[in-house]
């Protein structure tokens, strides 16, 4: 669809962003009034339960990776339980959720235990169980138990298309090794499948299209992706790292409050996947349920000051550049 292709494409999707985001649209009062419909019947979708729910079984991770938060992350790194990873599978029945994944803050590979975990979640929802890996660790054994218990799709990050462009970007993991590891996972029979992504930072364009050359009809998609700036957190050069964000306009509602809820390896409920310090918790699913965490009070606090415009009132949300796009 259109819409796969320009998410997909780097050069299309850094015009819709552009395009989206400009001063033009944000003041043409035609565009904005059904831009805000369409925005309101998007939300009313997801008041009973969101499209994604993200579980991180460990924030560990074995890379300082250029564009991430991680290297700057102060909470506790741990292993979720398997008392509140059961408790939390009890309640998917209940929810019409599009995608599992079992994956957070962290390096999903290294919880030894994530084939289980996939096992364990399959029967329990109907959704597609995915995980968001750096590929460093998924070894031809991995990739066949991934495979066997049951994982669906697998993202794998993909920044650089040669050693040098890898390693500055993702220091501590090894180019050729992460290269490896993807192709034993594409000569499996019967695999999940397979979604490279790569993060537009400052790398030259050649490397983008040699990426391009090497997968394009080899794994299922290749998505080209905005640098996120985690809340204010990581410095960006706009420029090189998010383009659309240099034009004016007014943002709209963020999107991750309605689609996606995120539970931490210690049950704790970020407002949304890039409050990695869990600064705006919204509860703990240790002690409450999913359905009253996501009609709760405080999620419903935040929801209605960014349909309000007033977002700047959130001390997290006042420093994100993240731009959703509703369309």
């Amino acid at each position: 669809m259109l819409r796969h292709w320009i998410i997909d494409s780097r050069r299309p999707r850094q015009l819709a962003l552009r395009l989206l985001s400009s001063s033009w649209l944000s003041h043409c009062p035609p565009y904005q009034e059904v831009y805000r419909t369409w925005i309101r019947s998007r939300q009313r979708g997801y008041l009973g339960r969101p499209d994604i729910l993200s579980l991180e079984t460990t924030n560990a991770c074995n890379a300082r990776c250029l564009m991430c938060g991680h290297r700057l992350m102060k909470r506790p790194v741990g292993f979720m339980s398997p008392e509140l990873y059961g408790r939390i599978l009890e309640q998917l029945p209940a929810w019409d959720l599009k995608t599992l994944y079992l994956s957070g803050f962290g390096e999903p590979l290294l919880d030894e235990t994530l084939p289980d975990k996939i096992s364990q979640a399959r029967p329990r929802t109907k959704a597609e169980i995915a995980i968001v890996s750096n590929g460093s660790l998924l070894t031809r054994e991995m990739a066949r138990n991934l495979s066997a218990a049951g994982l669906d799709r697998i993202h794998l990050s993909l920044d650089g298309a040669n050693p040098k462009t890898f390693s500055r970007l993702r220091p501590g993991l090894d180019f050729h090794q992460v290269i490896d590891n993807i192709q034993g996972l594409l000569d499996l029979s019967c695999r999940p499948r397979v979604i490279i992504q790569v993060v537009m930072v400052d790398q030259p364009s050649k490397d983008l299209e040699e990426l391009r050359r090497t997968f394009r009809g080899r794994v299922d998609r290749l998505i080209f992706r905005q640098a996120q700036d985690w809340a204010g957190r990581v410095a960006l050069k706009v420029k090189a790292y998010s383009p659309h964000l240099s034009a004016a306009g007014s943002a709209p509602p963020c999107r991750y409050l309605w689609d996606q809820m995120n539970i931490y390896w210690n049950g704790i409920v970020p407002s949304c996947c890039l409050d990695y310090e869990a600064r705006q918790p919204l509860g703990d699913a240790n002690t409450q349920s999913l359905a009253d965490i996501w009609q709760g009070a405080r999620l419903q606090s935040i929801r209605q000051k960014h349909n309000a415009g007033l977002r700047d009132q959130l001390p997290l949300c006042r420093h994100c550049g993240y731009f959703s796009v509703w369309w």
